[in-house]
């Protein structure tokens, strides 16, 4: 069963690369460019795995996160912030609105890979 990830972001550079990388690992993808899409994708189709920029006015990571946890109730959702925000007082920040995992840019294609890799064993 290949696994459903939603990538929401607002450089439509990044997300069509990360969308690449992604397509190419065997996910399931869909993308979102605002708060708002995120959040009707997710009630209309229920991600495994949400990749969110926490970062920009058309979509505040840190709210859209929060609003998923909310609506996850008993589901499972790995939640990753993929930023440019590196300080401690940022890792903080999502791990206080309900994100699992803190990635900054420029991302290791390895990394994410393990980190997809263990959230997917976990699921299945």
């Amino acid at each position: 069963m290949h696994k459903s990830i939603l990538i929401a972001g607002r450089d439509d550079d990044a997300l069509a690369g990360l969308a690449n990388l992604l397509d190419e690992m065997g996910y399931d993808l869909t993308l979102a460019h605002t708060a708002a899409d995120a959040l009707s994708i997710a009630e209309r189709q229920w991600p495994d795995v949400a990749i969110l920029d926490i970062g920009g006015p058309e979509l505040d990571g840190l709210a859209t996160a929060r609003r998923l946890r909310d609506m996850a109730g008993e589901r499972s959702l790995l939640l990753i912030a993929l930023t440019g925000w590196g300080q401690p007082q940022y890792r903080e920040m999502a791990l206080a609105a309900g994100i699992d995992v803190h990635l900054i840019k420029p991302l290791a294609e390895d990394q994410l890979s393990f980190i997809l890799s263990m959230a997917c064993e976990r699921a299945d």
